[in-house]
């Protein structure tokens, strides 16, 4: 009885023994399942209109990319993957046809791994980062309290101090900035949640707002020229009622 113990004792400690290395090649391998998903930023290093993919060379990524990180990656552009510009913060939809090789670019989406020694990446979004030259940059937006406006001279224009403003202006944060006023800028007064049309002979010194237009780089100095003048009204504040005095006692 006792040697069938032992017997039955070093079975079990055998089947432990393989038991347990295969139940952690299986949770590590669960663990590390193949990546359903990936990130990737690079540059564009060719675009393949025909077959609606985009070659880049990466720079950074997630798992899924990370033997590629250094190389080239191909990516297959979805038929209805978002394709977006960022410039300046502001993000415009563009077609497979506005990406250029060059184009710093952000890329996410799945992988496709039906075929597991051929996984295909397919991107859902592209962002195309656009980082223009500040020297280059032809529109511009800005905020802060005008100190001055000018409507007799010609051309009409108005000064803001720069509390805050789009890449174009960074540099100017905490200056004066005079912009030109055309017939042609729209002028608009917010005042809490009604926007009216306006004429800058109803514009007020100490207001404050926000300015976006263009710039005029072929003169020596550039030359700021409004397109749209939004002007933010303070409420004014209700008068309180002085309290009534009581009446003398008779």
């Amino acid at each position: 009885m006792k040697r069938k113990l032992l017997v039955g004792a070093a079975v079990l400690a055998v089947a432990l023994m393989l038991a347990v290395p295969a139940l952690a090649r299986t949770s590590n391998s669960a663990r590390r399942a193949p990546a359903k998903d990936f990130a990737a930023v690079g540059a564009v290093q060719h675009v393949i209109r025909t077959a609606g993919a985009v070659r880049l060379h990466v720079d950074l990524g997630s798992r899924a990319v990370k033997p590629f990180i250094g190389g080239s990656l191909v990516v297959r552009v979805a038929a209805h993957a978002r394709i977006l510009m960022v410039s300046d913060g502001v993000a415009h939809l563009i077609t497979l046809s506005g990406v250029h090789a060059g184009d710093k670019v952000a890329v996410s989406g799945t992988v496709d791994r039906s075929d597991a020694q051929y996984p295909v990446y397919i991107a859902q979004t592209i962002k195309v980062v656009e980082r223009t030259p500040v020297a280059k940059l032809t529109n511009f937006g800005c905020g802060g309290p005008l100190t001055a406006i000018d409507a007799q001279a010609s051309p009409n224009t108005i000064t803001l101090t720069v509390n805050s403003a789009t890449r174009a202006l960074w540099a100017q944060l905490g200056t004066s900035l005079t912009v030109v006023v055309t017939p042609q800028t729209q002028i608009l007064q917010e005042s809490g949640n009604t926007t009216t049309t306006i004429t800058l002979a109803q514009v007020v010194l100490g207001e404050k707002a926000w300015v976006s237009g263009t710039i005029d780089r072929s003169q020596a100095q550039p030359v700021f020229s409004a397109t749209k003048v939004t002007v933010h009204v303070l409420p004014t504040p209700t008068p309180t009622a002085a309290p009534t005095a009581a009446p003398a006692a008779g």
